[in-house]
């Protein structure tokens, strides 16, 4: 083989390499394609996916609160009526203390006033025994100024 027909060889399978290497870049190129449209398509659906969670949440979410809302509700409603039920036994036990304190002051009461009295009886009784000792001092005065001297 002589210098022209090697040359036409090497360009030959240069030019069969580049043909290969074009063919090459046109499908990796093609399959590079094919792989971000797969991702694409996978991240739409990604997507699509998340925003049905995301909805099923907010959904669940809004279940839960709505239970926990009303639970809280009725907690409050016996809580209130547990407190209404106590402060209406409070308010009874203090009617019965205030009635009960009445009751023993109106007792001290009149157990005063009749100390009051007898103590005002003994005074009377007292005075009149004063009174008679006084008289009879003065009887006894005059008779001693009488018989004097």
């Amino acid at each position: 083989m002589n210098d022209a027909q090697i040359w036409t060889v090497i360009g030959g399978f240069l030019a069969v390499a580049v043909a290969m290497s074009g063919m090459v870049v046109r499908t990796v190129g093609s399959e590079i394609r094919a792989v971000r449209g797969d991702i694409r398509g996978l991240r739409g659906e990604m997507n699509a996916q998340l925003g049905g969670l995301r909805g099923e949440m907010h959904a669940e979410i809004g279940g839960l609160r709505s239970e926990m809302h009303a639970e809280i509700g009725g907690l409050r409603s016996e809580v209130h009526a547990e407190i209404g039920g106590l402060r209406s036994e409070v308010h009874a036990e203090i009617g019965g203390l205030r009635s009960e304190m009445r009751a023993g002051i109106g007792g001290l009461r009149g157990e005063m006033n009749a100390r009051f009295e007898a103590v005002d009886v003994r005074f009377n009784s007292v005075d009149r025994r004063l009174d008679g000792l006084d008289s009879d001092v003065q009887a006894l005065t005059r008779r001693v100024r009488d018989d004097g001297p």
